[in-house]
């Protein structure tokens, strides 16, 4: 099958290519692309679509990369004949703050020019879905880590305090419901095969909420790197007391293998050959 995957230099989108390129034609897209999507999309017909790609820094950029590029995938879905699946990678930042587990049937109050456009994507989508009857599906991830990801992510930074022989640590307040990428692009694909309906959002999470303290203890114990001084930053404005993920309609397709700690294990192990 021909898959097509927007954001191919990211961590997910990267990643998932890379599962699927032994057994499926892959066409990867990247922000330059954003433009000429539509054209790229009628040229290749693609049997899914993964749309992984979005602007999450440049606020000038977000409306024509994330919400518009949605559009002009959306345009090609409602005409296209052979396309078996729309799967969008949404965010769990929609939700934004709550007091209990995140839930697919929540109200969405996104908090930052990022969270309002996915959020908007998500409710266009939607629309399209239930006009056109588009096969659909949005994945909200919750906080994917793991081998690959951005250098500037916090275990990234971690790791290169290991690697350097450095004991002192910066920590904000907040907490995440961290899902290892494995378990990440195992449940996506999972539910890309099985689910049947013509809509769906699907949150992917752990279901467990951890605090940037207890992650760092977590490092220490898995790598034996102790850090001597913790310094306490001041908080980001996204930060929360409550993030975490309701697994609910997850379980009805994938059980989570890793824990955060079997996660580090595998980073863990990668790092290994840098360490002196």
């Amino acid at each position: 099958m021909k898959i097509l995957i927007t954001g191919i230099n990211g961590f997910i989108a990267k990643t998932l290519a890379n599962r699927l390129k032994g057994e499926h034609t892959i066409i990867g897209t990247t922000k330059d692309d954003s433009n000429n999507i539509s054209d790229i999309l009628h040229n290749i017909q693609p049997d899914y679509i993964y749309h992984v790609g979005a602007e999450i820094y440049d606020n000038d950029k977000m409306f024509e990369s994330n919400i518009l590029q949605t559009y002009n995938i959306l345009e090609y879905c409602r005409a296209a004949n052979n396309l078996k699946k729309l799967i969008i990678i949404g965010s769990s930042s929609e939700y934004g703050k709550k007091n209990k587990p995140m839930s697919e049937n929540d109200v969405l109050e996104p908090r930052t020019i990022y969270e309002g456009t996915k959020a908007a994507c998500s409710m266009l989508a939607q629309s399209y879905s239930n006009t056109y009857n588009i096969p659909t599906i949005i994945i909200r991830p919750f906080t994917v880590y793991g081998i690959g990801e951005k250098p500037n992510k916090f275990l990234n930074i971690l790791f290169r305090k290991l690697i350097n022989g450095e004991r002192t640590v910066s920590i904000s307040y907040g907490f995440h419901d961290y899902v290892y990428i494995d378990d990440f692009i195992d449940a996506l694909l999972i539910i890309s095969k099985n689910n049947r309906t013509t809509f769906d959002i699907i949150n992917i999470g752990t279901g467990i909420q951890t605090s940037n303290h207890d992650l760092v203890k977590c490092f220490e114990t898995v790598t034996g790197h102790m850090f001597d001084e913790y310094l306490h930053i001041e908080s980001k404005k996204y930060d929360s007391d409550m993030w975490v993920c309701d697994t609910t309609k997850l379980q009805d397709y994938y059980t989570i293998k890793y824990s955060l700690e079997d996660g580090i294990k595998q980073m863990y192990n990668k790092y290994k050959a840098d360490i002196p």
